[in-house]
């Protein structure tokens, strides 16, 4: 193919990835891009020295043009930014991991439904995955690969689970995109999201405060005043369901002899 052929090429109507774009401003951007990648292609059919390098470029350019612009390939509302900086302790650890732990046990025990469960426990093993990260590195951007192999859960299960997160506010993700070099010139492409991990907020927030326990103790509040009777006479009391007489006839018995 020749520089001339690859020109007629991109005028002419493609059947490529491209076609999908709709709106006015994406054909301009699209058609832009055709000329561009084309416009290198050509140049580099002028610089190649060998029928190997023309059948490389060849092949370059028709698998960019299959592949269509570069955004349309990506998420929207990614964007061209670092991983945040996370100051997360041991301290923070163990009180993001408390908070899910009684949320989870709350929508458990008050909002289950026959056979389901508000928040399965896979969530707790991808907070902290997460939050291991965090503690060693200070800023989490793993893909969602990484995250199923730390958790030792599948990929579909780690989606689900960060969408739980968000929704009770301790996972913020962060869709990033960035900028590759290419034969045919620079390409952006879609890099693995970044994740702020904090204590709940929104839902998150109002459901702890629902289900949070005041007192670790299951039968004293923290409040109360009362006490074991056992604890301050120093012995075991007498049953109050013991039948009159038993504790006297012994009484008797022991002072006769």
């Amino acid at each position: 193919m020749r520089a001339d052929e690859l020109a007629l090429s991109a005028e002419a109507p493609s059947t490529s990835p491209a076609s999908r774009v709709k709106s006015a401003r994406s054909a301009n951007r699209a058609a832009w891009w055709r000329q561009d990648r084309t416009r290198t292609a050509a140049y580099l059919m002028g610089k190649a020295r060998s029928d190997e390098e023309r059948a490389f470029v060849e092949r370059l350019y028709d698998e960019a043009m299959a592949e269509g612009p570069d955004f349309i390939n990506y998420r929207g509302k990614s964007a061209f930014q670092a991983a945040p900086k996370l100051g997360i302790d041991r301290n923070a650890y163990a009180r993001i991991l408390n908070a899910l732990e009684a949320i989870e046990r709350g929508t458990y025990r008050t909002c289950r439904e026959a056979g389901k469960q508000g928040i399965p426990r896979t969530v707790a093993k991808v907070l902290k995955a997460l939050l291991n990260l965090a503690l060693q590195y200070g800023e989490v951007r793993p893909s969602l690969e990484g995250i199923k192999r730390l958790a030792c859960v599948c990929k579909q299960t780690v989606v689900n689970c960060i969408k739980l997160l968000s929704l009770y506010g301790f996972v913020i993700v962060h869709r990033r995109i960035k900028r590759i070099q290419t034969p045919l010139g620079v390409k952006v492409v879609q890099d693995t999201n970044a994740y702020t991990i904090q204590e709940p907020q929104g839902l998150g927030a109002i459901a702890l405060r629902m289900f949070r326990q005041a007192s670790e103790s299951r039968k004293w509040p923290p409040s109360s005043k009362d006490f074991h009777p056992s604890k301050s006479t120093g012995r075991n009391p007498v049953p109050e369901e013991a039948p009159d007489g038993v504790f006297t006839s012994h009484n008797d018995r022991w002072a006769a002899g």
